[in-house]
């Protein structure tokens, strides 16, 4: 007699998971366009929500200057720093590569301005994470 699984004797109704393939389909798109890997599993509301937070909180950033990390020789919290400002996906390339943004030191919100593009890509990353647990069957 096989024991139901915790998701699913939890929530009352059994989880269905869409297979490993559609996770990773999933996980990649909402890397790359924050809010899209929620839509693309059904689930639009919370997708919009989540785009709108991270797209805030990237602009926020953006207009206080603040730092959009990248790796320096030597110093391996900013490869670490790195990795999770890339978290948000297409629009770090966007603004490394396509605008050339660096921030400004000089500027009065500099560490807030960096603190708001850093947490932008990490909580992208969180959301990725949450796309893998929905397709996979294990969250609602």
């Amino acid at each position: 007699m096989n024991a139901p699984e915790p998701a699913a004797a939890a929530s009352g109704s059994p989880s269905t998971a869409l297979g490993v393939g559609t996770a990773v389909a999933a996980s990649i798109l909402a890397w790359l366009i924050p809010g899209a890997g929620h839509v693309f599993l059904k689930r639009p509301g919370r997708g919009f929500l989540f785009a709108v937070l991270i797209v805030a909180s990237l602009i926020l950033g953006h207009h206080l200057e603040g730092n959009l990390y990248r790796p320096i020789p030597g110093q391996p919290l900013s490869q670490l720093a790195t990795v999770g400002s890339m978290g948000m996906g297409i629009p770090y390339f966007i603004l490394r590569n396509g605008l050339n943004y660096h921030g400004d030191l000089r500027a009065p919100g500099f560490e807030y301005g960096t603190a708001f593009l850093l947490t932008a890509g990490l909580l992208n990353l969180l959301l990725v994470l949450d796309v893998w647990d929905i397709a996979m069957g294990k969250k609602d």
